[in-house]
């Protein structure tokens, strides 16, 4: 950017309100404790800090003294002096705009795992780029991985998962198909990710020898047969289910509307059916954001014995109990071009050990026009060790 030249301005951090970590604090508890959402914290605290060290992920910084919240003005009868408020702008018909944007996002994503009592987490980081568009009005999307993968906070380094990063490296850079209303439809570039394979999987066999590796190429193999094999597999990934979810839609008048939802949910090879409400709110947020919910219920045929067997169809008897479950996302879009700035899903299922897993992606590049510099990572306090993410690397393969 050689010959551009920026003004930042000074801050003061006299001009916020500060609330004083305290040791136990999590991100979340401070939010409870205020009374305060997690986004709107977290946006305005790194919206002002000073320093990139500073910024908040997916976790407090260490050494982080305080959080920086708004400040709260006073009129003169010691009541809190009004906030106006901004009307999120739409298109015709009550619709949320799909808009193409030809710059390249980069997001953090986080994925949770809870079976029970024993929680995982995987994290990586990937970039969103637009690079065109069909006659249909279908729009192509170029997903490539920035970072590997981590599993419980820590770079695995086993045989087993680099073989799993060489596999899944094949993919990237991947583009995908979405609709008008910006949900995923297809892979687009399957060609070009075959022809890769074929070069890689020597390679691989020469550096792994033995029959796991021919195993697992095995599987790879299967998904991609075809283009609608790997769009199938691929449809399981729950970045790509959530960020291309098909929230740019029609809504009515009163901003809000029913209808039925699937999602992938941890091992079950078909989606899981929910009743939600997407609710849209009139108004911009705090933070200037276009605010959406979709909240539900399961309205799936299979019971929990179907579930317990991780069965497809709905097979046990009329007397077996029904499953309970719940869906729950919001979303929080630019109002100037609606584009997704982050996202959270969280699906839970009662069964006989409980089952969730919820869903984050957040723009790592929100403060690039406030601050210069190098960017710190997502995973930038992480280290090695030798647990694995390979099992959930050929669920993924399976269809799982």
């Amino acid at each position: 950017m050689a010959g551009i030249s920026f003004y930042i301005p000074d801050r003061d951090d006299d001009d916020h309100d500060k609330y004083t970590i305290k040791r136990g604090d999590t991100f979340h508890s401070i939010a409870e404790e205020l009374g305060i959402e997690w986004h709107i914290l977290r946006t305005y605290h790194n919206t002002h800090c000073a320093e990139d060290k500073d910024v908040i992920n997916a976790y407090l910084p260490s050494h982080l003294p305080f959080l920086l919240l708004q400040p709260i003005k006073l009129q003169a009868n010691g009541e809190p002096e009004p906030v106006p408020l901004k009307k999120a702008l739409l298109g015709k018909d009550f619709s949320l705009p799909f808009q193409q944007i030809s710059m390249k996002n980069d997001y953090g994503v986080i994925c949770t795992i809870a079976n029970g009592d024993e929680v995982h987490t995987l994290k990586y980081e990937l970039s969103t780029k637009w690079v065109d568009i069909d006659q249909n009005g279908y729009s192509f999307y170029e997903i490539d991985r920035l970072s590997k993968i981590y599993l419980n906070n820590i770079e695995s380094d086993t045989i087993a998962d680099e073989l799993a990063e060489k596999i899944s490296s094949v993919l990237y850079p991947l583009i995908v198909v979405v609709d008008y209303e910006g949900e995923f439809v297809a892979v687009h570039n399957f060609q070009d990710i075959k022809n890769r394979w074929d070069n890689k999987q020597p390679e691989i066999l020469e550096a792994y020898p033995g029959e796991e590796t021919e195993k697992y190429l095995a599987l790879f193999d299967e998904n991609l047969k075809s283009e609608e094999t790997l769009s199938l597999a691929l449809s399981y990934d729950w970045f790509i289910r959530a960020f291309f979810n098909g929230i740019h839609t029609g809504y009515t008048s009163k901003l809000s509307f029913e209808r039925d939802m699937y999602f992938p949910f941890l091992a079950k090879n078909e989606d899981l059916k929910f009743r939600v409400t997407h609710k849209m709110d009139e108004y911009l947020d705090e933070n200037n954001l276009i605010n959406i919910d979709i909240k539900g219920i399961l309205k799936d045929d299979r019971t929990k014995t179907d579930f317990e067997y991780e069965l497809d169809l709905p097979i046990s008897s009329s007397l077996d109990q029904n499953a309970v479950g719940s869906y729950s996302a919001k979303y929080f879009l630019n109002p100037n071009n609606y584009k997704i700035e982050t996202l959270f899903i969280e699906c839970a299922i009662t069964l006989e050990i409980p089952q969730k897993f919820s869903v984050m992606v957040t723009d790592l590049n929100a403060k690039a026009n406030l601050i210069l510099g190098s960017r710190e990572s997502l995973f930038v306090d992480e280290v090695k060790k030798e647990d694995s993410f390979f099992k959930m690397f050929t669920d993924v393969l399976r269809g799982r």
